[in-house]
């Protein structure tokens, strides 16, 4: 945990020094905790850039992660998050439900949640988030499933990850 930490505060210090950052990026992490039969997702997301795919999605003009942020914010992000990141397991699409949200050194921070999975022999992780609004946008994802982890980057030509445990 000291490592993503750790790189968690490198990240923040490199895109938070040069103020509008050029690099558009979201880091998805996933995590299989076996005995809970649950997965576990974090999903981070500047919010500046999540602001503006939102606003042109919805085509509205509202801010987040402030006092002004729309009361229903959680139902706008589930229903985005829902829309741009989809996880099937052994072939089978699965919905998770929204835990909730935080927000953190210029990032929002959400939770989400997989429940009963018994094994997991196949993985297909589909991100797309913020595709529209930023074309040279990078997707991170970092996953630790059945003792095995692994790092993948999907961009606008590559937004899908295959995994066979």
């Amino acid at each position: 945990m000291l490592f993503f930490r750790n790189f968690y505060f490198i990240l923040f210090f490199i895109f938070g020094s040069f103020g509008l950052h050029k690099y558009y990026m979201s880091l998805t992490h996933i995590y299989y905790v076996q005995k809970q039969k649950t997965i576990q997702v974090t999903l981070r997301i500047f919010i500046d850039d999540l602001e503006l795919e939102l606003n042109a999605n919805k085509k509205k003009n509202f801010e987040i992660a402030t006092d002004r942020e729309p009361k229903k914010i959680d139902s706008i992000y589930l229903e985005y998050i829902i829309n741009h990141l989809s996880i099937e397991i052994n072939n089978h699409n699965k919905g998770y439900t929204f835990i909730g949200k935080e927000y953190e050194n210029n990032m929002a921070i959400f939770y989400l949640e997989i429940k009963n999975i018994e094994q997991i022999s196949q993985l297909k992780i589909e991100n797309n988030l913020l595709l529209n609004t930023f074309p040279n946008q990078e997707n991170v994802l970092k996953l630790n499933i059945n003792n095995h982890n692994n790092s993948y980057i999907l961009t606008r030509n590559t937004t899908k990850a295959f995994i066979n445990y």
